[in-house]
């Protein structure tokens, strides 16, 4: 006669059949959390069923090692495939401009194709590059302004949020995305005063919005300030007016300021691009705005 109790029926029943039932369920209960740490894997990673099934067999099913296990096996593969395209030519790319209150960033991706430059995961490399150089440390060394200009080489060694340097995120990008990258020179500028402004601007256009990333091949931007009485052109606002220096910066590539020797690159000597009846420095003075400074930059030149 069967026992009404499972618990009861399992005691009546010999020992191997009963060390079975137990197998069983342990292994049920093994197979539904190596299921679930599955899905898991896979959502967070990204990688296929069968990679992260490997993962966690490399990692007895502990799902942070496994993810760590991952990251160490992309950032392996991404630095051997660096080395194998390492002489691949990189003349495309962005410049990404960021600016957060006082600071504003300067950053260049290379890559080889225009293709690969219109990804969105290059961008957000780019992206991350620009947070990363925004938040190194910058040494006053005046009373208005700072403009430090970075190597290529010290902007790779700069170290993520995460941890890891921009050289590793770069390189275990281009193993996923299988073509050359490389890291450009940076340009951080800093003001030391409430009195300085930073605008700035890419071409082709980005609404990056305030905060956010702006790129592309051209990029300006520029320290200024402002008496808040001047005269400005009709319909335009002063922020508007600055913008339309930076255009004309990028447009018209001035080499400085004010040069006086050399009047043809002198920025407040440049006719001004929107309005070529009058001068930069004629439409700012008018304006009441004074250009302190201004970083220009093209892709594949510094």
């Amino acid at each position: 006669m069967l026992c009404r109790s499972s618990s009861v029926m399992c005691r009546s029943l010999p020992s191997s059949i009963n060390q079975s039932l137990s197998n069983f369920h342990w292994s049920a209960a093994v197979g539904a959390s190596s299921k679930s740490d599955l899905a898991a894997l896979r959502k967070k990673t990204g990688y296929s069923l069968s990679i992260c099934k490997k993962a966690l067999s490399e990692n007895n099913n502990d799902l942070k090692s496994a993810e760590q296990w991952l990251r160490d096996q992309a950032q392996a593969q991404g630095w051997a495939k660096a080395q194998k395209l390492q002489g691949r030519n990189t003349s495309q790319g962005l410049l990404g401009l960021r600016i957060v209150g006082d600071t504003a960033a300067v950053v260049e991706l290379n890559c080889e194709t225009d293709f690969v430059a219109r990804n969105k995961k290059f961008i957000s490399i780019l992206d991350s590059i620009a947070n990363t150089c925004l938040n190194s440390p910058v040494k006053q060394e005046s009373e208005t302004i700072t403009k430090v200009d970075i190597s290529s080489a010290d902007v790779s060694s700069l170290k993520t949020l995460e941890g890891s340097t921009l050289a590793d995120l770069v390189a275990l990008n281009i193993g996923q995305i299988g073509e050359n990258m490389s890291i450009g020179n940076s340009t951080i500028i800093h003001t030391n005063t409430d009195s300085i402004k930073l605008i700035g601007l890419s071409h082709p256009s980005t609404s990056g919005g305030e905060d956010k990333l702006l790129y592309g091949r051209y990029v300006a931007v520029m320290a200024y300030s402002s008496s808040g009485s001047g005269v400005y052109p009709e319909g335009v606002s002063e922020e508007r007016l600055a913008s339309q220096i930076c255009q004309h910066i990028i447009g018209m590539a001035p080499t400085a300021v004010v040069d006086e020797e050399d009047k043809e690159n002198s920025l407040l000597h440049q006719a001004f691009l929107s309005n070529e009846d009058v001068t930069v420095g004629e439409v700012s003075e008018a304006a009441g705005m004074k250009i302190i400074d201004f970083v220009r930059r093209e892709i594949g030149r510094t």
